[in-house]
């Protein structure tokens, strides 16, 4: 089933885009107003939000769903650009903080965007943007019936890594040589099976990954913590030196992954002190 909605004007997808962006400057300059302006902003922020144009494919067979909101990853173009923020299908919302790995994005460009979706408002979010080199995505021709899609660790093993309550794969089939955990963001490569709902998962690799040098370890809490204020870690899953267990404040190089944690948008999967950088080097 298909849901298809009017696409607007260029006029309006202008008018569209201008009215979000002065909401969100006017909610950052009167950040402590309340009352019937505040009220007017929430429901102008939920109105733009919930417009999003929604391609019932067989991507959102593989839906996420956490406490009270769904993640979910839908194919597009970026249709509006501007500096500071863009539009994909002329419908959803992203600002250049959100394409994986700060990529440049240009109109015209097929992205994938991983969206959240809250149950009880439907109000939507936009999480990360993955921006691909062509239409097809770099498939080969042979390959059409291929797809990929952003999708979340909900449950991980030993030998399988879960994506839904139904969906997983076996471990060897993910690239990139270290131990996932539930919220890492994962791009996965798949296909329909013909006259069925049955998919079958290619390929699997991590959706960003991004070398920190010299961050600081901010916070600690029993066998989790934070470096750098956003890069959450647990020893439970986390490459380091045999003999060193991170401590409040050191100096650290991480290896981080784009992840949906407790206030963190990354998560460290490798982390080595620079001290013992050093002592190696010398």
């Amino acid at each position: 089933m298909s849901l298809h909605l009017l696409r607007p004007s260029n006029a309006l997808s202008e008018f569209r885009a201008r009215a979000m962006h002065l909401l969100l400057v006017m909610r950052q300059a009167y950040p402590s107003n309340s009352g019937g302006f505040q009220s007017f902003l929430s429901r102008e922020d939920e109105r733009c939000c919930t417009c999003a144009l929604w391609d019932r494919s067989p991507t959102d067979a593989m839906e996420v769903s956490f406490d009270n909101f769904k993640l979910k990853s839908v194919r597009g173009i970026v249709t509006h650009l501007c500096p500071d923020y863009g539009w994909i299908n002329e419908t959803i919302f992203f600002n250049p903080d959100m394409v994986c790995g700060n990529v440049p994005v240009n109109v015209g460009m097929s992205v994938i965007a991983l969206v959240e979706e809250d149950e009880t408002t439907h109000a939507v979010k936009t999480i990360k943007v993955k921006a691909m080199s062509d239409p097809i995505y770099g498939i080969e021709p042979s390959e059409f019936d291929k797809r990929l899609c952003i999708k979340c660790v909900t449950y991980a093993t030993r030998d399988n890594i879960f994506i839904s309550k139904e969906t997983f794969f076996p471990m060897q089939l993910l690239s990139g040589g270290f131990l996932p955990f539930k919220g890492d963001l994962l791009l996965v490569e798949y296909s329909l099976k013909p006259g069925t709902s049955n998919i079958t998962i290619h390929a699997v690799s991590l959706l960003n990954s991004q070398n920190m040098d010299e961050v600081c370890v901010t916070s600690i809490d029993g066998r989790t913590g934070v470096v750098d204020d956003i890069i959450f870690f647990t020893l439970d899953s986390l490459q380091k030196p045999k003999d060193y267990t991170p401590g409040l404040y050191d100096i650290v190089n991480v290896v981080a992954v784009d992840s949906i944690q407790p206030n963190c948008s990354w998560r460290a999967v490798s982390m080595v002190p620079v001290e013992m950088c050093i002592d190696q080097a010398s």
